[in-house]
């Protein structure tokens, strides 16, 4: 596990010192530094699958012939772009196979030669890629992967919060191998990867409403090397229900949060008949429905989430059924795109029958290293407890069910969780030092009367 913690500090400098590096290579390039990103990325992305072709022998689901890999990319500077096309073209050509076809159709629909049209600005783009991979122990996926969080810290305001080492820890903590993994929002698949990259999963399953989203998530997903035959990513919005024909034993996501969705909660059967206000209970909702009998649900959401009383009727189900496990109250500024307290919610498909289990991370001591990146000290500390479900005084507690409907089921962590030490009180003393007190100020009092009376006379 240390080894581990070293090797990932020492990539995360590595591709730091790269970008910063690669940056300034983008100067003078077309496009917005979102578009250049894409293109960088793509190709990242065409140099994993070249190196696939060219070393494995599984069931790919594309093909590449030998002239078209990447590294004829390094050799045939002169002819970048048609050797590019007729690459991409290959790998995504129609494919009988549908599996195969739904995942590389629209691979490379990021890639834009119109806008970066001539094979010297090709170059510069395959200059930065190589960059990024130089000097660096890490993978082509965790490259991507850093570049995706990099682009979202750097210059997208929009969309889901991207997981940090906490999160993946907290989440995969005492997790079993999972066979079908779920994301409501899956955005670029940073969480389904890294997870993934933790725990042996099997399915990768999500969704996003953008396009653009879902050909990253596949993208993130191919190059932390999970095979096609295992991917499946739609384009699709919460409100419209998706038919999966599997069952999940993890779903889990960190969605937008409060976003402004019109669902139909009157006839759509994963919301009958609670009728969500919040957003964040859409998606919890979308995955109770999808979990399997002996499955868990582990969502990050803002911490008004807990008490929030137009979904009241929603928690209360929860609470009531002895669904919620376990609610970590994670420290602000562990995301780079807002500044919002958060909590991570455990909920399970079938009752606990021990209460929910309260962590309160909200005191932890938080470090920024390399400039941007969070990190949470003694984060080994919170997922031990967090392991054993073990109580510490002003940390963690069990809070029992007739705890939180005697607070009207408010789930907030202050009620169940003490965050200072209230110092006891003697009682026998205090009072002795009252009437100490009283006997001082009567004393006063005596001799102030003793003073004004001489001056009046």
């Amino acid at each position: 596990m240390q080894e581990d913690k070293y090797r990932q500090l020492h990539v995360d400098f590595e591709l730091t010192n790269n970008i910063n590096t690669a940056r300034k290579m983008m100067i003078g390039l077309p496009g917005d530094r979102i578009l250049i990103l894409h293109q960088v990325i793509s190709l990242l992305e065409y140099k994993y699958l070249s190196e696939n072709a060219k070393n494995s022998k599984d069931d790919l689901g594309y093909e590449l012939n030998g002239s078209l890999y990447y590294e004829n990319l390094l050799i045939n500077k002169g002819n970048v772009i048609d050797t590019l096309k007729k690459g991409i073209a290959q790998i995504t050509q129609d494919n009988d196979n549908i599996q195969a076809a739904n995942v590389f159709y629209d691979l490379f629909d990021l890639v834009n030669f119109e806008i970066f049209n001539k094979n010297d600005t090709w170059l510069v783009l395959i200059n930065i890629v190589e960059k990024l991979c130089s000097e660096t122990k890490a993978t082509l996926g965790e490259i991507i992967i850093f570049l995706t969080k990099y682009a979202s810290y750097k210059f997208i305001t929009r969309g889901g919060n991207k997981p940090t080492e906490e999160i993946i820890k907290l989440i995969t903590k005492n997790q079993k191998d999972v066979k079908n993994l779920y994301d409501p929002f899956t955005d670029e698949a940073t969480l389904l990867a890294e997870i993934g990259n933790v725990i042996n999963v099997e399915n990768y399953y999500g969704q996003h409403p953008n396009k653009q989203n879902c050909t990253l998530a596949k993208m993130t997903l191919l190059a932390n090397d999970v095979n096609y035959k295992n991917i499946f990513i739609k384009c699709n919005d919460i409100p419209e229900a998706i038919n999966w024909k599997v069952k999940f034993d993890l779903c889990v996501s960190i969605p937008p949060f409060n976003r402004k969705i019109k669902l139909n909660e009157y006839e759509d059967a994963r919301f009958k008949p609670y009728s969500p206000k919040r957003s964040e209970f859409a998606y919890i909702l979308d995955m109770f429905n999808n979990l399997d009998d002996d499955g868990a649900i582990k969502i990050i959401v803002p911490n008004g989430v807990l008490f929030s009383s137009q979904d009241k009727n929603i928690i209360k189900q929860f609470v009531d059924n002895e669904l919620i496990s376990s609610i970590i109250g994670l420290p602000g500024g562990l995301f780079d795109t807002t500044g919002i307290q958060t909590t991570l919610l455990i909920i399970n498909k079938k009752p606990t029958n021990e209460g929910i289990y309260y962590l309160n991370m909200r005191n932890a001591k938080i470090e920024k290293r390399l400039k941007r990146k969070i990190s949470v000290q003694d984060i080994d500390k919170y997922t031990r407890l967090l392991s054993n479900k073990e109580e510490q005084e002003l940390i963690s507690t069990i809070a029992t069910i007739e705890d939180i409907q005697e607070n009207d089921y408010n789930l907030s962590i202050n009620r169940y969780v003490d965050s200072e030490k209230l110092e006891e009180i003697d009682i026998e003393q205090t009072i002795a030092n009252i009437k100490a007190i009283k006997k001082e100020l009567k004393q006063v009092d005596e001799e102030l009367s003793t003073k004004l009376g001489g001056l009046l006379n």
